[in-house]
């Protein structure tokens, strides 16, 4: 492994922190040091000095040993000095912490409904005096029993009032706690809805679930250096505000105050964080990635826009190489003078890394991903349509696709713990879960199940009382128990209930018209299909059935 000219220089800094330690080593044996206790009868002064020299060794060794790992490991070229410190300091205390939350995460799966009760409890203290919390008593709701008894099942009709009132500017209407801004869903079941997030959610995902998801895949498939970058697809949404100057826009947002710690994970430079258009917002991405053999992984969120941006290396790929080769931005891009100084002054010409990514490319796509960055440890996608298996097919050959955590706008659900599938562990600790049995969804007042109260092998529609603000919410999902960690449920998504195909006055999921074009397609022989949609024939609207 080749170091970068930082590395050079923390090896070298790591010989001079060892000379220093052995210095006082040799001074302590000799006693050269020790004038200052001699001189003195006083205690308190001799032992003050003794921890004194005790703790310089101890410090100039350890600084020592981080300037030696630094300069050992795995790292891309294009980091800064403070980006190197940054995120190998933010790595360590990651893994120093990570024992601590997998004890707490394992205790609440041997007693999930404890943690349940002890979850709904902060709630109701910290949302008591809201608006919200004194029209529904949250100060007289003491156990789960009680919340099913006396709150009703929702849907986002029941809090649109609430959140025009939060969006107005309005304090402690539905939560009595700062927002960090107002997210915005993406639609599938129908228009966009204003979600709250909490900064208590801001807090939680950034620790707990990052060191859960991280853990596991540690086990599974080990982690990139802390010194490698990242390749993240985004694109800006143009963020609005509301009458209160509430910022709102998706989950995935950057937003000023990440500025630094983004420009130290991507090697793309923040100015081109401000594209809104996607063509041009991943061609620079990957670009800059591109151009760095050292990636460590990649990040979609979806592995769809993974498969299509891969596409666009695909099909553009000599314009790429010729991009990183003169260190230019290809000209028929649609983007601002700012945002092609600031990527053309990041840019160097790079005829080594062109060459070798044109032999790569020329060679075909088929496992690309893994040839042009060997050292990429996995890849984060989650599964839409089928594209992670497409992605396997092709571009993805050989590189493992995650899928960590199982989330959405209103809340966070579950986190994969196996990566083998697509199954999750659910997060008794910061949601409140009840499951409706699928043949009673459409009852009128259905009685759901708690936690600890579901089958292995059944399928239910979930609501949840997320960190946003809902409670007993029914956000669309249906989902399958397909087997318990210790004594918590881990689930598999199935399919939203606002996407049920209407055939012949028949609901069915998309997963099982899924099934059915694969099964026809994989019955005649020498045909391959790439994709397929559905839509209503009005044609037959007329027709008489028989």
């Amino acid at each position: 492994m080749a170091r970068t000219k930082l590395q050079f220089y923390f090896l070298a800094t790591g010989f001079v922190f060892l000379a220093l330690f052995s210095g006082l080593v040799l001074r302590t044996l000799t006693h050269e040091d020790d004038r200052p206790t001699r001189e003195t009868s006083n205690f308190l002064v001799r032992t003050s000095w003794t921890v004194f020299k005790v703790s310089s060794m101890v410090t100039t060794l350890f600084l020592a040993a981080i300037c030696f790992h630094i300069s050992s490991i795995r790292a891309s070229k294009y980091h800064t000095l403070p980006s190197i410190l940054l995120f190998y300091i933010m790595n360590q205390m990651l893994r120093l912490f990570s024992g601590s939350v997998l004890r707490k995460f394992d205790a609440s799966a041997k007693d999930p409904r404890r943690a349940q009760e002890e979850f709904l409890i902060s709630r109701m203290q910290r949302d008591a005096n809201t608006a919200y919390g004194k029209r529904h008593r949250f100060s007289n709701i003491k156990s789960l029993e009680d919340l099913r008894n006396s709150h009703p099942l929702t849907s986002y009709d029941h809090y649109e009032e609430y959140i025009q009132r939060m969006a107005d500017g309005e304090k402690n209407v539905l939560i009595c706690e700062d927002m960090v801004r107002f997210g915005i869903t993406s639609g599938t079941t129908g228009k966009g809805k204003l979600i709250p997030i909490p900064k208590s959610r801001n807090s939680t995902q950034v620790n707990p679930i990052q060191i859960l998801w991280q853990a596991a895949i540690r086990r599974k498939y080990g982690i990139p250096s802390p010194l490698q970058k990242d390749i993240i697809l985004y694109v800006n949404p143009k963020p609005t505000k509301t009458p209160g100057g509430d910022v709102v826009g998706p989950m995935h947002l950057y937003t000023d105050d990440m500025k630094f710690i983004i420009t130290q994970m991507v090697s793309v430079p923040w100015e081109a964080t401000s594209i809104s258009t996607e063509h041009e917002a991943h061609y620079l991405t990957l670009l800059f990635g591109l151009r760095d053999p050292d990636i460590g992984r990649w990040m979609g969120p979806f592995s769809s826009q993974i498969h299509k941006a891969m596409s666009k290396v695909e099909n553009h790929w000599e314009q790429f190489v010729h991009d990183i080769k003169t260190g230019t931005v290809d000209k028929d891009l649609m983007i601002s003078t700012e945002v092609r100084e600031a990527c053309e002054k990041a840019l160097l010409p790079e005829p080594e890394r062109a060459e070798e990514l044109r032999r790569e490319f020329e060679k075909g796509f088929n496992g690309i991903m893994g040839r042009v960055w060997p050292h990429m440890k996995y890849i984060f996608g989650i599964n839409t349509a089928d594209f992670t298996q497409k992605l396997e097919e092709k571009y993805a050959k050989g590189v493992p696709i995650v899928a960590p955590a199982y989330s959405s706008t209103e809340g966070d659900y579950g986190i994969n713990l196996w990566y083998d599938e697509d199954k999750y562990a659910l997060l008794p600790s910061l949601c409140i879960y009840e499951f409706i049995p699928v043949k009673n969804i459409d009852e009128a007042d259905p009685k759901t199940l708690l936690l600890d109260e579901v089958k292995k092998g059944e399928t239910y529609e979930m609501f949840v009382s997320p960190l946003c603000g809902f409670y007993r919410y029914r956000f669309g999902d249906v989902i399958k128990v397909v087997d318990f960690y210790y004594n918590l449920p881990v689930i598999k998504f199935m399919y939203r209930s606002g996407q049920l195909l209407n055939l012949r006055a028949e609901k069915v999921t998309e997963l099982s018209v899924d099934e059915a074009v694969q099964h026809m397609v994989n019955s005649i022989t020498e045909t391959k299909i790439t994709n397929w949609i559905s839509a209503e024939n009005t044609l037959l609207s007329g027709m008489s059935e028989g």
